[in-house]
């Protein structure tokens, strides 16, 4: 019998550390987005590594009042995976390629003809962008982050000068 519940117990234990979480070591970052002091709500945030930083990245999207909280990106992942790996990126800041306050209707439910996707209209010539091109390239960003242990606090200040 004592047999039985070693066994038993093991196997258990065998289950439970098979079935724990993987992959990296993730550390949680939130921060607040502005545009010449004034947050910047409904935008996309993403951080690419630099040289150095053994990560894939990690993005989100700002609320309203600027506050975001950023979401690792993990290769295989089925599950969102809150946080950033530590190390050193850059930051771009871009308009969503579909609008983020925009309500998904599900097909069948409207009179309306149905469309899979409500795209954006392209910007059209002359029409100033919310977010200045410079920050919206991974390539000319000034916009750095230095992810610590722990977890890091973001704070975007970003110019309508670029």
């Amino acid at each position: 019998m004592k047999i039985q519940v070693l066994f038993a117990g093991s196997l258990a234990l065998l289950l439970c550390v098979g079935c724990s979480p993987s992959g990296p070591e993730l550390v949680p970052v939130t921060g607040k987005i502005t545009l010449d002091g004034q947050p910047l709500g409904l935008k996309n945030i993403s951080l690419y590594p630099e040289t150095g930083t053994a990560s894939v990245g990690a993005g989100g999207n700002s609320k309203a009042d600027g506050t975001f909280e950023l979401i690792a990106s993990v290769g295989g992942a089925v599950v969102d995976m809150k946080g950033a790996q530590v190390g050193k990126y850059k930051v771009v800041v871009a308009e969503p390629m579909f609008p983020i306050e925009a309500e998904m209707v599900v097909q069948g439910e409207s009179s309306e003809p149905e469309v899979a996707i409500g795209l954006p209209q392209p910007v059209k010539k002359g029409e100033k962008l919310a977010i200045p091109a410079i920050y919206s390239n991974k390539d000319s960003t000034p916009l750095r982050a230095d992810i610590q242990p722990g977890g890091t606090v973001l704070t975007l200040e970003l110019t309508s000068k670029g």
